[in-house]
């Protein structure tokens, strides 16, 4: 699903305009991005958490030439899917009745 889709699909659901649902995805991305970037955890009940992560450095491998090389540490955005997700795709009726739009 594209953003354009996925903002078409939210419109419908929600009764608004297309450029209504645009602008409330983009200040709720933009309002996670934020939060996650301060180093807070974002919990959307049902739906999963958002936090960072910090990887410590390591040593890899260069695939073509085997020689090692060093990965520096770096800050990663996590998402841990909720329970009700996970139930979702694991459940053939409510993944059918979603597909559905039901």
């Amino acid at each position: 699903m594209t953003r354009l889709e996925l903002v078409e699909q939210v419109a419908k659901r929600a009764g608004v305009s297309q450029q209504m649902a645009d602008k409330v995805l983009v200040a709720a991305l933009e309002s996670i991005i934020e939060s996650v970037c301060q180093n807070k955890v974002v919990t959307l009940i049902g739906f999963g958490t958002f936090r960072a992560v910090d990887r410590a450095e390591r040593v890899g491998r260069n695939p073509v030439t085997g020689e090692q090389i060093k990965i520096p540490s770096q800050r990663l955005p996590k998402f841990i899917p909720g329970t009700a997700f996970k139930d979702a795709l694991r459940d053939d009726s409510v993944r059918q009745a979603l597909e559905k739009g039901e």
